[in-house]
């Protein structure tokens, strides 16, 4: 059955970082309308007041639809559910899907996909698990729940380095690089590791992870130097629940069963870069040449499949050959942008979410993959006894079992906390107890003091008093016999005067 469709396209901006402190942020994301709008300034506001015009500073705003955008507060877990869960599912019913990110380099493409579950302080944060950690651990959740079918799961994983594609999973690294493309997206002599456990599939990933080129830039520590593809395949054919006849008991006979083969790739693609900003030179300067070659071959068949050109370029590069089957044929294609906020990449953020826009206009027709797979005795048999049951039961038990272990450590740790908190807080109460009964005989004891310190002003205050009236009475009796000397005076003067005239 056919689906017909498009490329969906999501963009996401991530924070700011260190090196942009100061930066104006330029890029808004409203998740509710699905719009992304950037502000771009006047270049030319420097040269105009050179001239003597007005150094007004003019901004221009270019707003942009998408199917789903993610600002810097969305977390992994919102990106998986919106880009990364529909695809999965399509891929589960019998489709080939690809999800590819694209953006400047040290835009969060790396991060947003590839993320093993490691915060920025480098300690483990399951919350910080990019879109492929997430679609393993789902994959092999469906797989647990789904009692009717049987699944098989191969995964690879390579990288194409200054146009060389490398296998990242090989046991002999050196034999298996410079890979051919051959037919339509296939790579000869590419391993496929069969996957039985989540584990099983998460160790190919880190595996080849830990093979791929990094280097750092001034636009990025941890730079992509190439593109890295890594598949699932995954076949699904339905559970046996009849007992096989006597023949294929003895091993003599197969049974032919219809089978969906989905295949899933995942691609994040090396960031482009101006090389003025990125600083590189020698070996990282021919890196940054090849990755822009190929990026802007892949921008070019973009551009051709949106306008629906009739011949279109998938030989211009390793990488577009690679990327034909997903972007131009039988594939569910889903494409996050990633974009800085900073005005100082404005232009590349422009450039990025105009690439975004082209790509959300390619038709896309997805058929499901159906075929016959021919089933031996054994595998029948092993079908009855559950053999792929008892790997998910004991797979779940394990992951129950670590998850009730990291519960009761979590639940001691806590605990322990509290009784601490208790501990402490019944201590601090027994101090400020002590503090308060020692507050109260200090107040007791000023208190009396203070009742002393009372009487004796009143004492003091009594004897002033007295004081000030002793003096007051000692005035009236100095005054008292300065009048009587007076008198005395004024008597004999007229007694002396009584006698002369006698």
């Amino acid at each position: 059955m056919a689906a017909a469709g498009r490329v969906n396209v999501f963009a996401r901006v991530r924070p700011g970082v260190a090196r942009e402190d100061g930066d104006q942020h330029c890029v808004t994301m409203n998740p509710d309308d699905r719009k992304c709008t950037v502000r771009l300034q006047d270049g030319d506001a420097v040269e105009r007041v050179l001239a003597g015009g007005s150094a007004a500073v003019k901004t221009v705003e270019k707003e942009y639809s998408f199917d789903g955008v993610f600002d810097a507060e969305c977390t992994q877990k919102d990106v998986y559910e919106d880009v990364g869960k529909p695809v999965l599912k399509d891929v589960l019913a019998g489709y080939n899907g690809s999800i590819l990110a694209y953006g400047q380099t040290g835009a969060g493409k790396t991060h947003s996909l590839l993320n093993s579950g490691m915060g920025i302080d480098g300690k483990p944060d399951p919350k910080q698990a990019g879109l492929l950690p997430r679609l393993v651990a789902a994959l092999f959740v469906h797989i647990g729940a789904d009692i009717k079918n049987v699944y098989t799961v191969e995964a690879s994983m390579l990288q194409i380095y200054n146009e060389n594609i490398d296998c990242l999973l090989a046991e002999d690294r050196e034999k298996a690089q410079g890979l051919a493309v051959t037919g339509k997206s296939d790579v000869k002599g590419l391993a496929w590791i069969s996957c039985k456990t989540p584990n099983d599939l998460l160790g190919c990933f880190t595996k080849g992870r830990n093979n791929l080129v990094y280097a750092e830039t001034k636009m990025n520590k941890s730079s992509s130097r190439s593109h890295a593809v890594f598949q699932i395949k995954v076949s699904k054919r339905p559970r046996n629940t009849e007992k096989p006849g006597a023949a294929a008991k003895a091993g003599a006979a197969v049974v032919e069963m219809k089978a969906t083969f989905g295949k899933l790739t995942v691609v994040d693609l090396a960031g482009s870069e101006r090389v003025k900003k990125s600083g590189v030179s020698g070996a990282q300067l021919k890196e940054a040449s090849n990755i822009n070659s190929s990026l802007l071959a892949f921008g070019n068949i973009v551009q051709a499949l949106a306008e629906k050109k009739k011949f279109i370029p998938y030989r211009d590069s390793k990488l577009t050959r690679l990327l034909e089957d997903c972007v131009g044929g039988n594939c569910k294609t889903s494409l996050l942008v990633c974009a800085s906020p900073s005005a100082e990449s404005s232009d590349e953020t422009v450039s990025t979410l105009e690439f975004a826009s082209r790509a959300a206009r390619i038709e896309t027709t997805a058929v499901i993959n159906e075929g016959v797979v021919t089933v031996d005795a054994a595998s029948l048999m092993a079908d009855l006894s559950g053999d792929g049951l008892d790997t998910a039961l004991k797979e779940k038990h394990t992951q129950m079992m670590a998850l009730e272990n990291k519960l009761k450590l979590e639940t001691g740790k806590r605990e322990s906390e509290l009784k601490k908190l208790k501990d402490d807080s019944s201590k601090r109460q027994l101090e400020e107890a002590a503090k308060a009964t020692e507050a109260g005989k200090l107040m007791d004891k000023w208190r009396v003091k203070a009742e002393e310190a009372g009487k004796k002003i009143t004492q003091l205050e009594a004897a002033v008093k007295d004081a000030a009236e002793a003096t007051e009475a000692k005035a009236a009796v100095v005054k008292a016999e300065a009048e009587v000397a007076q008198l005395r005076a004024t008597l004999a003067e007229e007694r002396a005067a009584g006698a002369t005239a006698a």
